[in-house]
């Protein structure tokens, strides 16, 4: 059972750390979608919550509208540590009701959701004069999904919302990550999504101390056979795995001219146009 909540905060709006965006908004805190790698779980230790990741919702609340003339057509980003479009979305709203004053704020406004409740704010979409939405991917197989993301849409529900938001004028893009060591077949995801994205990312599972004895339980229970290689890569911090398949995509997405930015490796990349 999950415990929700409100919080009053003073804004919605935080200066962006993340490259590329001006501001997140982040409307709760938590998510239950209980993803067991989630690197926002550090966000836990800030909340005062004895529950733990996943199992509470904070839902904050604001009377302070968003200022056009501050986010005059500025990058922001829906979310960072949490998905607006968590199952709770469907009765709150918060970010529907964030998306109508972006669109008269002329904001260009980046979702990152794992949820097929996007759809709900086509009507939204439409309006604005930039608007991207982004799903991430950790793997192509449905079984594996409801393991590691049980909250999450389902595989076939989020490239239905993707065919939809491409059909209806939306740019979209997929973020293949995180990529699960021997787990996670990436080309799968590209032939699966393809017809309907603008671009992707890939990035590694990475795994935060906090959290990195879990995942490796999750592997250990459901993957023993990949125990040894994760050892090496987390325990022993070898790189050459990461080196080799930043190569393979690369090589990949470029005879492809797939659109493809890689944030693991020895470098950050770029392949296609």
């Amino acid at each position: 059972m999950i415990s929700i909540a409100t919080i009053p905060v003073k804004t919605y709006l935080s200066k962006s750390k993340i490259s590329g965006f001006d501001y997140v908004i982040n409307p709760y805190v938590g998510c239950p979608h209980k993803c067991v790698y989630c690197y926002a779980e550090y966000m836990r230790k800030f909340s005062g919550h004895a529950e733990a990741w996943g199992d509470f919702l904070d839902v904050k609340t604001c009377p302070v509208p968003l200022r056009p003339a501050k986010l005059f057509r500025t990058r922001v980003m829906l979310s960072s540590v949490t998905d607006p479009y968590n199952p709770y979305e469907k009765q709150y709203e918060l970010t529907r009701n964030l998306l109508k004053q972006l669109i008269f704020c002329q904001a260009r406004v980046y979702i990152l959701t794992k949820s097929a409740l996007v759809l709900r704010d086509l009507d939204l979409f439409t309006q604005m004069q930039h608007c991207e939405v982004a799903f991430s991917f950790s793997s192509s197989d449905d079984a594996f999904r409801r393991l590691a993301e049980p909250g999450a849409s389902s595989v076939g529900e989020k490239v239905h919302a993707l065919k939809t938001l491409h059909e209806a004028g939306i740019q979209t893009a997929v973020m293949v990550a995180p990529l699960f060591p021997e787990i996670s077949d990436w080309r799968a995801i590209l032939d699966l999504t393809r017809p309907y994205v603008t671009r992707y990312g890939f990035d590694s599972l990475n795994m935060r101390p906090a959290y990195q004895r879990k995942v490796m339980a999750f592997i250990g229970q459901h993957f023993p056979q990949f125990l040894p290689l994760y050892s090496d890569i987390y325990l022993k911090e070898k790189t050459d795995y990461w080196q080799a398949l930043s190569a393979q995509i690369t090589d990949y997405c470029t005879q492809a001219n797939i659109p493809a930015e890689i944030y693991f490796g020895s470098s950050r990349s770029y392949s296609g146009d």
